[in-house]
């Protein structure tokens, strides 16, 4: 009884003693990817706003960022950048995002691609637009679901004829 007794405490203890298995649910993989859609939709939506500061809030501090073959730019450059262009519009009149791919990474991570087009009036009053792609890494921290790494390119003006 008691050879029972101890193998029962001894397999409890090594019951106890392997890692908990948390299993990441095709509806909790759902929810994620609904919400980094979420946010990427707001994203260009305060973008169309021109809010500045409402299209900087959900990039990290940490942020590592690529565009047009340059990799390695930060928050801060990006918000010297972003500054500028935003600068130059009077409005956007259009923008939506097209093929968009969502990649959920884990519980607290997924990554968004997607093509763009745009479209809008700068402050001389000429219809300027462009196509791309913009390829984001979303990640929950303390702060809520921030954008850890990008990349943005566009595809090049069409000729005029």
């Amino acid at each position: 009884m008691r050879r029972l007794a101890v193998a029962a405490v001894v397999l409890g203890f090594l019951a106890a003693c392997q890692p908990a298995t948390t299993e990441f649910t095709e509806e909790q993989r759902a929810a994620v990817a609904d919400t980094v859609r979420q946010l990427a939709d707001t994203f260009f939506d305060d973008f169309k706003a021109l809010d500045f500061d409402r299209a900087m809030a959900p990039y990290a501090d940490d942020l590592v960022w690529a565009e047009s073959g340059v990799v390695g730019a930060n928050r801060d450059s990006l918000e010297t950048a972003w500054r500028g262009v935003f600068a130059l519009f009077r409005e956007v009149t259009a923008g939506e995002w097209t093929e968009v791919h969502i990649e959920v990474l884990g519980p607290d991570a997924a990554a968004f691609t997607a093509s763009f087009d745009w479209a809008g009036v700068d402050t001389s009053g000429a219809q300027v637009g462009g196509s791309g792609a913009w390829t984001t890494v979303w990640q929950r921290t303390a702060e809520g679901w921030k954008i850890v790494q990008g990349h943005e390119s566009y595809l090049p003006a069409p000729e005029s004829m």
